[in-house]
């Protein structure tokens, strides 16, 4: 039987497509083969994602440095604790403390502070009444609230807070003359407070118990 060229060409065309072919699947075949088992895993070393509690801590505190080691001894007690709501609540009870004890409101400083910082107040509340003295205080705002100590003592949580802020005050005397502060002028103060909560109290409010000058 006579073969004529186009045929052998033919022949050796239908050769090559189909090694051709046969090569592309086999490289197919063993792409899909090595995602068998899923997506290749991620490289070693690779960092881990934070949790949404660590995002927040890391808002509050410095990753594995004093006040972080502190928060991880607190919620091991309290479960709900929480730096920003902390830093909140702290923010919002130094307002009314200062309000407190500008108004002479001993009530008002009794339902937010220990007995031994109650006293404290208690001790320039009369002093003050005494010289028959008044005075106005008003937070114009806060530059920075800042937790600079966190740690757990016996049955209780502490947290100390750093607070800057602008304050206009102003003591008069009987005759209403100025005897301190300034009426118009806004001044800065720095405070630390130490605010403690017990580990197995149900209401969720912390106490001031303790109050010291700032840097």
């Amino acid at each position: 039987m006579q073969v004529d060229s186009v045929t052998i060409i033919f022949v050796v065309l239908a050769a090559f497509v189909l090694w051709k072919l046969r090569s592309l699947l086999g490289e197919r075949e063993g792409f899909e083969q090595r995602f068998q088992n899923g997506p290749p895993a991620s490289a070693p070393g690779a960092p881990a994602q934070p949790s949404p509690m660590e995002l927040e801590w890391s808002e509050c505190a410095e990753r594995g440095g004093p006040v972080w080691r502190g928060f991880e001894e607190i919620a091991k007690a309290q479960r709900d604790f929480s730096p920003k709501s902390f830093l909140g609540g702290a923010c919002s009870a130094y307002e009314m403390i200062v309000k407190a004890f500008s108004d002479g409101d001993e009530e008002a400083l009794r339902g937010l502070t220990s007995p031994d910082v109650l006293a404290g107040f208690k001790t320039a509340l009369d002093a003050r009444k005494a010289r028959g003295e008044t005075m106005q205080t008003t937070l114009v705002g806060l530059n920075d609230a800042k937790i600079v100590e966190a740690r757990v003592e016996k049955n209780l949580a502490i947290v100390a807070v750093r607070f800057d802020g602008q304050f206009i005050t102003a003591t008069h005397g009987p005759d209403g003359a100025l005897v301190e502060g300034d009426p118009t002028a806004p001044a800065n103060v720095i405070d630390i407070w130490t605010f403690a909560r017990p580990h197995d109290s149900g209401a969720p409010n912390w106490t001031l118990v303790a109050t010291s000058p700032g840097q």
